[in-house]
């Protein structure tokens, strides 16, 4: 009998260790029925900080599905992300860790607790105040890469691609930058090279690259070609805007033919 009693108490005590531990892991379940009312696309983020301002603060389980154009695996950012769908691009900002996303995903961000603003001219989708990134993350596929779209220096001031993956056609370093590096390998801030098209020489565009990325110490090519990455704008309350691209990978970077105006 006292066996039996023993036997049962241990089962009991086995069933709430349990009990507690599944508490414990539905304290935030994951979201499974979207609701199709709270689906968001880039533009309508744009929209909502147009029109209720920076800081706009999502309270509830709005949705949006988007890809992944570009991670902080190679340092040139730090817990961001990019994301583009085919409405816009925008840039998630302040994630609780790093690499949390990677190039090719095709997600779905749980928006509850994330801020909207604009940051001297780039739109960013702040997560600060959301403490594990991973519980408002789901993949959808895996591998569903987006193609860079060909522009020119004219069409990146347009501001038509902001925080979207484009690929500038035509350009060189401006013979000034020739003989740096992308940044400071040693550094603790970012650095800026200057480019400019073969068709409009004086519209330049800066290419942002921080010192802690892989390929901070690189030199820069100095030959004419074609350069991969996501279009930026700075600009500065009452100041000109300056038009940036952020290198992803520098196997994006193909500046190896004649520059602007030589023949071989």
């Amino acid at each position: 009998m006292k066996n039996n009693i023993l036997t049962i108490i241990a089962l009991l005590f086995v069933a709430g260790i349990i009990v507690t531990g599944c508490d414990k892991e539905l304290d935030r379940p994951p979201i499974t029925n979207v609701d199709p009312n709270k689906i968001l696309e880039i533009k309508d983020l744009y929209q909502i900080q147009a029109d209720s301002g920076d800081n706009y603060l999502f309270a509830d389980d709005y949705m949006l599905y988007a890809t992944v154009v570009m991670d902080d695996s190679k340092g040139n950012i730090y817990k961001e992300a990019y994301l583009q769908d085919t409405t816009g691009g925008i840039n998630l900002y302040k994630l609780s860790f790093a690499g949390a996303l990677k190039v090719g995903q095709y997600v779905r961000i749980n928006l509850n607790g994330a801020k909207l603003l604009e940051y001297n001219g780039k739109m960013e989708l702040s997560f600060v105040d959301v403490l594990d990134f991973g519980m408002s993350m789901v993949i959808q596929k895996s591998n569903a890469p987006i193609e860079p779209v060909e522009v020119t220096v004219a069409d990146l001031y347009s501001g038509e691609y902001l925080c979207e993956l484009v690929t500038l056609k035509d350009v060189e370093v401006v013979a000034a930058d020739t003989s740096k590096t992308w940044a400071n390998r040693l550094g603790t801030s970012a650095a800026n090279i200057k480019l400019e098209g073969c068709d409009i020489p004086a519209n330049t565009v800066v290419v942002r690259t921080s010192d802690y990325s892989d390929f901070a110490g690189d030199s820069v090519p100095k030959g004419k070609g074609n350069i991969t990455g996501i279009a930026t704008k700075y600009q500065y309350p009452g100041g000109s805007p300056t038009w940036q691209i952020l290198i992803r990978t520098p196997d994006e970077v193909n500046l190896d033919g004649p520059r602007c105006g030589v023949t071989e």
